[in-house]
């Protein structure tokens, strides 16, 4: 026997046809249940295995593709009752109760608007695109769990026969197979993902292996991890196919604190990149040119991970534990996937900013090649040709090395020619770039302390140290330069001994910088103990100096 429903839960009424129970709707309905079948299957592909083949009979070489791990689920999972589940299907259903139609049309209005354009997969731009269901997984994990971060595992591309392809990653240990791979996947790509690891204590005189430890590349459907700290002794350290790609103009290398990576290719390899975009310009240009805050489309660098968080929507991970981890021996899967990712976020970061900013009315100018030195161009109300301003390749530095956020180009769009009919009546002051040329040209090692500096802050966006005490930590650290030989090197005049070793004493006691013990108690026997001990405490310790 069945009880009669009451008169608030029936489903039919005799005056108003259909009605619908004021229930707690579909998403707390949903809520209840435990995930389902595709929920399931993202979460655990966070701790897939590795399947390696090598399918050109190469030695070397692991090409990889994420499986599901279908006998590993994570421990978020078991606690749900899921460890049963081996990736099968969980057949989920699920009653939804809905109100009233008029009332249901404003609900859904109104969830609308406190929906972010965050919340939604970024646009699909490249043939690999973000997976619909792999994202909203991320979103619904916990924050900063593992399943909850972007990754390059995320993309698919649907193939002719309706198959879905994964991104391939190469990882090769010796040049022959770096050349083959580079000979075969990467030559025509007119555009790739560019990015460095290397030893983070590394210094000038260790030498190749530890300053240009791991190289990564990528296009959309491939990955390429050339571990160059594992390459044999009597290889050349590169082929010519990625020299090639390199110093090609027309192949834009994509990346955040390019300037600094390619400095070391050019101090260890001796390889002239070109064709350089630092990924941080265009995104200035596409942020600031929507909201027309042009005073802040400046070349200071904007951490990788704010811009993909931005504009793919999902945090990207740059764990100390894996981003400071040791890249001279064989790589494990966190390291594969930490670098691996970092190339293919470029990649796809560029090809979404590009579509931003596209489909603006005007469309701001495309920043230049990095190495070119050239300022941003930037749309206003003055519009000058860029072929009538004669551009200096000697600008000064701004404390952060790179040129004054004021020196700009500003263009019509896409145009090359004056526009008479935005010109204000009055006169207007002559448009001018005056610039000072500096009393001497920029030490080279000022220059790599200024890059370390910037990839530094560019990969660390909490740090609490300033540009500037970086910078003399690096010449300091990495030369061996005493203070007083840094003082000479920074400025002329000199600076004042005393200001250089407070810089190197904050960057160490605040980012806890690596240092040698001797060489650092050199540094603190220029301040007197008291100062020590009140301002950099853990210092004072180090070098066992007590008041």
């Amino acid at each position: 026997m069945t009880a009669t429903p009451s008169q608030n839960s029936r489903l039919w009424h005799p005056a108003r046809g259909i009605t619908f129970s004021p229930g707690s709707g579909l998403a707390a309905s949903v809520a209840r249940n435990p995930p389902t079948a595709v929920e399931l299957s993202a979460h655990v592909r966070q701790y897939h295995n590795v399947a390696t083949s090598q399918p050109t009979g190469t030695r070397g070489e692991e090409v990889w593709t994420a499986t599901v791990a279908q006998q590993t689920i994570p421990p978020s999972l078991a606690s749900q009752g899921l460890a049963g589940h081996t990736g099968k299907a969980v057949k989920v259903e699920v009653e939804v109760e809905v109100e009233a139609a008029a009332d249901v049309e404003s609900d859904i209005k109104v969830e609308g608007s406190d929906r972010k354009p965050t919340d939604h997969p970024p646009p699909p731009v490249l043939e690999y695109r973000m997976v619909d269901d792999m994202f909203y997984a991320a979103k619904r994990s916990p924050p900063g769990s593992p399943e909850s971060y972007w990754s390059y595992t995320q993309y698919r591309r649907t193939a002719e026969d309706g198959s879905s392809d994964r991104v391939k990653v190469h990882y090769c240990c010796s040049t022959h197979t770096m050349e083959r791979v580079c000979k075969e996947y990467f030559m025509n790509e007119k555009v790739l993902g560019f990015d460095l690891e290397w030893m983070t204590d590394a210094r000038i005189r260790d030498g190749l292996r530890s300053n240009v430890s791991l190289i990564q590349l990528a296009s959309p459907g491939r990955i390429g991890l050339f571990h160059v700290a594992l390459f044999p002794k009597k290889d050349d350290m590169v082929g010519p196919s990625f020299r090639s790609l390199m110093e090609d103009p027309n192949v834009t290398k994509l990346g955040v604190a390019i300037g600094g990576d390619t400095t070391r290719l050019r101090r260890y390899l001796d390889i002239d990149s070109r064709g350089l975009m630092e990924l941080s310009h265009l995104y200035r240009v596409v942020k600031y040119s929507r909201t027309g805050e042009y005073h802040n489309i400046n070349k200071k660098l904007v951490p990788l991970a704010t811009q993909i968080e931005e504009y793919l929507h999902l945090p990207l991970y740059k764990g100390q534990d894996v981003r400071l981890s040791n890249w001279y021996r064989r790589l494990d899967m966190d390291q594969v996937t930490y670098a691996a990712s970092d190339a293919y976020a470029g990649l796809q970061l560029y090809a979404t900013l590009e579509h931003h900013r596209q489909q603006m009315d005007p469309c701001p100018h495309h920043p230049y090649h990095a190495e070119l030195k050239i300022p941003i161009p930037v749309l206003g109300e003055t519009r000058i040709a860029v072929g009538d301003v004669e551009e200096s390749s000697d600008l000064p530095a701004d404390e952060d090395g790179t040129e004054p956020s004021e020196m700009h180009l500003t263009v019509a769009g896409e145009s090359d020619h004056i526009e008479t009919s935005l010109i204000p009546k009055q006169k207007p002051a002559p448009t001018k770039l005056t610039v000072k040329s500096p009393e001497r040209p920029q030490d080279s090692r000022v220059e790599v302390a200024e890059d370390r500096a910037s990839s530094y802050r560019a990969s660390h966006p909490e740090m609490r140290a300033t540009f500037v005490q970086l910078r003399s930590y690096y010449l300091w650290h990495v030369y061996d330069l005493p203070p007083v030989i840094i003082a000479q090197l920074l400025r002329n005049p000199p600076l004042q001994t005393k200001t250089v070793v407070q810089h190197i004493l904050s960057a160490v006691e605040s980012e806890k910088m690596p240092t040698d013990r001797d060489r650092l108690r050199e540094v603190a026997d220029n301040i007197t103990r008291s100062t020590l001990s009140a301002r950099w405490p853990e210092i004072a310790a180090i070098v066992a100096i007590r008041e």
